[in-house]
Order: C-alpha cells, then sequence, then structure tokens
C-alpha cells in the first residue's frame, strides 16, 4: 500500500516544533489566532506517534500471513531509522557543550540508550527533542506484541482496550496537571508529559487503524464526496480546537492539555482520510519534493538543537537575534541541513545497517 502523499505533512508537523522552539514571536506566529496553529510542536508529536503506528502497521502487518515475525530484520530495521542521526544530534551537542548539554554520567549514559524519558528530571536534557525518541524507542518494543495481540485476539479487542487506555490516560492526565501537586518541569510534569506510557494509547490507535486499512475495512472512506469533505472537515476542527484551547481554559477553569493524544482521533481521522485520497491534494503531496522535504523531517526535527547552537553563533554576529530574517534564514539552513543529512547520513547509514540482516539457517 502506497501512502506517499502523508510524507510531506511529517515536514509540516517538525515545522511546528521548530516554530515552538524559535520562532513563536515572529510574523505570522506573532499574530493571537494563528500562534496556537503555527506553534502547536508539542501537540504535532502526537501527530507523529500516530502516524508511526500506522505507517509500521501498514509496513509489517499482514492479517493473512503464517510466517513468524521477523524479529532480527524488524530491530535492524528500528535501529537503521533512527539511530544513526539521534547519536549525531548528541555528538553535537556534547562536542558543542551548549546550554543544558553537560557531562554527568547519567545524562550521557539515560540519552545513549534512549530511557531519558521515564526518568524524571532527565527527559529534556543533552538534546531535548529527544525524548520523543525515547518515547518511540519503548513503541519499536511494543510493536511485536501489538503484532501478535492483533492476530490471537482480532482487531476489534484490541481497538477496544485501545480505547479504555486513551480514556485513562486523558483522565489521569487531566487529573494530575489541575492537582495542588503539580508544579511546571517537576517530577510530575516530566511523568504526565514525557513519560512513555502517558503516549501509548496514540501509537496504538494509530497501529489498528494502520492494520484496518490494511484490511479494507476503512475503503468506504474513499469515496470522493466523502474523503474531500470528510479531509477538510478534520482539518478545520484540528485548527479550531487548537485555536480555541486557551479561551477553553479560561472559560473552564480546568487546564486542557492536547499533547498527550487527546485529538489524536482527529489526527488519525485526517491521516486515514488523507492515505485514501486520490484526488489532487494526493497527486500534489506525491511531488518528489514535498517527499523529500517529509523524508527529511526527521532530521529536521533531531538536529534543530545543535544546528540553532552553531547558527546562533555564527548569525547572531550580523542578524539580530529574534527577527523574522533571523528565524526564516535558521529554517532554510536546517532545511537544507536535514536534506544533506537525509542523502548522507541517514540513507547510507540505514542501508548499511540494513545489509548486516543475515537471517539464520533453518535448513538443518
Amino acid at each position: 500500500m502506497k501512502i506517499d502523499q502523508l510524507t510531506f505533512t511529517r515536514y509540516i508537523a517538525a515545522l511546528s516544533v521548530v516554530f515552538f522552539h524559535y520562532g513563536a514571536s515572529v510574523f505570522p506566529a506573532n499574530l493571537p489566532l494563528l500562534n496556537p496553529v503555527l506553534t502547536a510542536g508539542p501537540i504535532a508529536v502526537s501527530y507523529f506517534y500516530a502516524l508511526s503506528g500506522l505507517i509500521m502497521a501498514i509496513a509489517y502487518y499482514r492479517p493473512d500471513s503464517t510466517r513468524p515475525f521477523a524479529s532480527g530484520r524488524y530491530w535492524l530495521a528500528r535501529i537503521a531509522r533512527i539511530y544513526p542521526v539521534y547519536l549525531l544530534a548528541l555528538l553535537l551537542m556534547m562536542a558543542a557543550k551548549l546550554k543544558g548539554a553537560g557531562s554527568d554520567p547519567t545524562t550521557v549514559g539515560l540519552s545513549l540508550s534512549m530511557l531519558q524519558a521515564w526518568v524524571p528530571g532527565y527527559p529534556l536534557t543533552l538534546n531535548a527533542p529527544g525524548w520523543s525518541l525515547s518515547v518511540e524507542a519503548f513503541f519499536y518494543l511494543t510493536f511485536p506484541l501489538l503484532i501478535l495481540a492483533a492476530k490471537r485476539h482480532h482487531l476489534k479487542q484490541l481497538a477496544i482496550a485501545s480505547g479504555v487506555l486513551w480514556g485513562a490516560t486523558q483522565i489521569l492526565h487531566t487529573i494530575l496537571l489541575n492537582s495542588a501537586a503539580y508544579v511546571p518541569f517537576s517530577p510530575l510534569h516530566d511523568f504526565i508529559f514525557y513519560n512513555p506510557l502517558m503516549h501509548l494509547s496514540t501509537f496504538v490507535t494509530g497501529f489498528i487503524a494502520g492494520a484496518w486499512l490494511r484490511e479494507g475495512k476503512l475503503a468506504m472512506l474513499a469515496t470522493p464526496a466523502i474523503n474531500s469533505s470528510g479531509l477538510f472537515l478534520t482539518l478545520g476542527l484540528i485548527v479550531l480546537l487548537l485555536i480555541i484551547r486557551q479561551p477553553l481554559i479560561a472559560l473552564s477553569g480546568v487546564n486542557i492539555d492536547y499533547t498527550n493524544g487527546l485529538i489524536a482521533p482527529l489526527f488519525l481521522a485526517f491521516i486515514v482520510l488523507l492515505a485514501l485520497n486520490s484526488g489532487c491534494i494526493s497527486t500534489w503531496l506525491q511531488h518528489k519534493w514535498m517527499i523529500l522535504l517529509g523524508e527529511a523531517s526527521f532530521s529536521l526535527y533531531i538536529l534543530q538543537k545543535p544546528l540553532h547552537g552553531i547558527y546562533e553563533k555564527v548569525a547572531g554576529h550580523w542578524i539580530a537575534e529574534g527577527s523574522a530574517l533571523y528565524f526564516y534564514l535558521f529554517v532554510a539552513v536546517l532545511t537544507g541541513t536535514a536534506i544533506l543529512s537525509f542523502w548522507l547520513v541517514e540513507t547510507p547509514l540505514r542501508r548499511f545497517i540494513n545489509s548486516r540482516y543475515q537471517p539464520a539457517d533453518k535448513s538443518g
């Protein structure tokens, strides 16, 4: 199943993270109406998780196959997918000794082993965006179990369990976020925002949607009338919810947060509808440059902090920091660097690591 039209959306999601970190005060992100949309970086991470679950299900789930899961090839493919550039970003942070880098053995050890999201006080250390890769690594660990559960207990039961997990996660997140014990960037904060278990339902739901796509159960959504109207309606609802979040908090007095998958069902609706789209939108998004930007989005996301540290030292001498020119030039440099990283680091190393797979000889 070919879903190249989804690839470019990864670049948009990664770009919103860059806006959140470095461009919240520049035009047009400085406009009150657009700010919550353009700087929705933490929420975009949930989009990545939902998309990851769906794509991995499409890549690995075979409902009619009786062959065992190829765990050796799977683990090599997962390592090859994220670790080379992830490690490059860590090495750049340690070499440059940027703010928050440090040389504490615990910090370095947790980051190298991709366990930092599990330990309060450490998720954002060294290379802050790496916390989400720590979460993703946990998803990779659980994925073979999802494949097994889907085949043994069928997707309906797994979907029910995922719904219960999603509801429990949202209730727990909201209660803890609004409790008297909550303090920003405390151990409690790190648990509810960064702990992998608090994001698991988003990935599992994405997996289920991808499995249903594999089985053809969502084919009715490919109907042109349903698909086009549903696609724009879902996107409109997502944008609306981003815009009204702060007014809702002010009106209700309850702190509402989307970062742990609260609007993941809408993300998945959008992803599924776009995956099934066969019109001009799909054709446009499958342009080779759109696909390239999407493929380079991982490097853009994980290299943004070390590259910004270098950029700050160079460009800060001749461009006013905080200006639109300063930010958008950084976006251009970051995008170019990400493309080069995809061509020269990600792709060659991924091919090299995957080539190391030697299936066990079972002939004897």
